[in-house]
């Protein structure tokens, strides 16, 4: 069972650098495989996959926490018919242990509320500094006694993801089978390669009236990504009914196992070493817990 206890951790140098590069090494050496869910548009049943790969990993013996960054009503604590008291932004403001912020969802599925943090890592004030200095240490705690991170990322406006989604190995990217959420999955995509330089992104489409029109979409966004955006799109699944298909077996079979880092060095996935310019020093410590 996972120790929540949480200590803080001082993280010399600023936010705003390899605030990516630092998550993701905090987020390796032979931890969980961390898997962020984000869409360019809602309603295109991210939410509910994510709880039923989270049920179906569960079923299956694996230990799941769910990072839940979803300020919507429908989001994945109401699915399990719980109620936020306390938020991981107050862990990392030193008014809670991670112990009391975590929420026990089902046998093996535990649940982090993240809406708060999301929000309120990246502004320029006393707090959210206090905050980022900490998230080191809250990570390496909460990814202990846990075979899959899987968070339900937030979209906020203009698009920003958050630091926690933006430093996870693979950031898995749900898009409905219409032609208005296929245009806004693949603006993300191509903002996050524009601005954080990353390589790589899973993609799984939901709703298609046939896997063969999955497999058609798919075909038709890795094309056009890697000929005007020269990144990689890998192909992790569909789902034509989110409330009960799931991807715990693509989880399983198709990610490359999380590897270990040795000493100080970073764990890079391969070829992504460019997306970390551009992001915040304090990154540099932080990737220690969220990559792998």
């Amino acid at each position: 069972m996972a120790d929540w206890a949480c200590a803080e951790a001082e993280v010399p140098g600023g936010w705003v650098g390899d605030q990516a590069a630092g998550l993701r090494r905090m987020f390796g050496s032979r931890g969980p495989q961390v898997v962020a869910f984000a869409s360019g548009r809602e309603a295109c049943g991210r939410t509910t996959l994510v709880v039923q790969t989270a049920t179906a990993l569960a079923a299956a013996g694996h230990t799941v926490l769910i990072v839940d960054e979803n300020q919507a009503p429908n989001n994945a604590i109401s699915y399990f018919g719980l109620k936020t008291r306390h938020d991981l932004y107050q862990v990392l403001q030193g008014e809670r242990s991670l112990g009391q912020v975590v929420l026990e969802a089902a046998p093996l599925v535990r649940i982090l509320p993240a809406v708060r943090a999301a929000k309120e890592l990246e502004q320029a004030n006393r707090n959210a500094t206090l905050a980022q200095r900490r998230l080191p240490t809250s990570l390496q705690e909460m990814q202990r006694g846990v075979d899959f991170v899987l968070i339900d990322s937030s979209v906020r406006q203009q698009g920003q993801l958050s630091p926690l989604t933006l430093a996870a190995r693979h950031v898995a990217v749900v898009v409905g089978a219409q032609s208005t959420a296929i245009t806004h999955a693949y603006a993300l995509i191509k903002r996050i390669v524009q601005e954080r330089g990353r390589d790589g992104f899973q993609v799984v489409i939901t709703r298609p009236r046939t896997r063969e029109e999955a497999r058609a979409i798919f075909d038709n966004m890795r094309r056009v990504a890697r000929e005007h955006l020269d990144v990689r799109l890998d192909y992790l699944g569909a789902s034509l009914v989110p409330v009960t298909d799931n991807l715990a077996s693509a989880l399983l079979q198709r990610l490359p196992p999380a590897i270990q880092g040795s000493g100080n060095d970073p764990v890079w996935s391969p070829g992504r070493q460019g997306e970390l310019e551009g992001l915040g020093s304090a990154g540099a410590r932080l990737e220690t817990a969220w990559g792998g």
